[in-house]
């Protein structure tokens, strides 16, 4: 599904010289994956989601999706940043089937599709209140509906859940699960969803790649049985995947049996 070949994405200083946010980056992602991204802040997480939405080209490389070159924007790839966003001067209703009004959808079945969703993501009867009426964990719960909304193969999610206090994260996390695997009977949604929470990723994710300095300097496949709660975070196996990840990170983790080690002795 996406196909990410050599990659290289550097940038020019306001001061002179360059930086490299990505470096010869390869990875495939398979259709129906959820793949989480993780890594230190400003190590190149966010630009590589942003090279697969084509909101940015690659300085060398190429991104494939579907057998497609990425070269811009689709249709065929949905994208939900880590701030709102929701059209505030946009009733919920109209927010949700907003991009399948641009791709021409009649407005009947547009207005079905939206409703479907917006009851899905638990929100049935607020579809004509204004995007201020609402909290900050139902505003996602919009965002998550759009997405979906549009019927786009690849869904990537920059942060979403990040500002959401620890309950309405893990509500949205449910929604999120939920409304990925409904799609069992239509074509499978492929999702990367980049987070700087260890918990978040292994919670949500098939795998996890871990982005750092602009590298890719890991690819774990989850082996932790859905569904998943905290319960699950805390078996041997998930505290071996999260002994592994926090090290990366040059955190103190937690070990197999439960012991602490350091990031630099891992």
């Amino acid at each position: 599904m996406i196909r990410i070949e050599n990659v290289t994405r550097t940038f020019r200083r306001a001061g002179g010289g360059t930086v490299h946010a990505l470096v010869d980056v390869s990875v495939e992602i398979s259709e129906g994956e959820f793949v989480c991204i993780v890594g230190p802040s400003g190590h190149g997480k966010t630009t590589l989601l942003q090279l697969v939405a084509g909101l940015l080209p690659p300085t060398s490389g190429k991104i494939v999706v579907d057998g497609v070159p990425v070269t811009g924007p689709g249709p065929d790839r949905g994208v939900v940043f880590q701030r709102d966003s929701v059209f505030p001067w946009m009733r919920v209703i109209d927010n949700v089937e907003y991009g399948l009004r641009c791709r021409g959808v009649p407005k009947e079945r547009r207005r079905a599709i939206s409703r479907s969703y917006l009851e899905a993501v638990g929100l049935d009867g607020l579809e004509r209140s204004w995007p201020r009426e609402l909290s900050g964990g139902m505003l996602k719960r919009v965002a998550v509906a759009t997405v979906f909304a549009t019927g786009a193969k690849v869904l990537l999610l920059d942060e979403p859940f990040g500002p959401l206090d620890y309950v309405t994260r893990h509500q949205l996390h449910d929604v999120l699960l939920n409304l990925w695997q409904a799609t069992e009977t239509e074509r499978a949604r492929t999702i990367l969803f980049v987070t700087h929470d260890v918990d978040e990723a292994l919670t949500l994710s098939d795998r996890i790649l871990v982005v750092k300095q602009g590298r890719l300097v890991d690819d774990m496949r989850s082996t932790l049985p859905r569904p998943r709660t905290t319960d699950s975070l805390v078996v041997p196996e998930a505290l071996r995947h999260k002994h592994v990840l926090l090290s990366h990170l040059g955190l103190e983790a937690p070990g197999p049996s439960g012991a602490v080690a350091t990031g630099a002795g891992a």
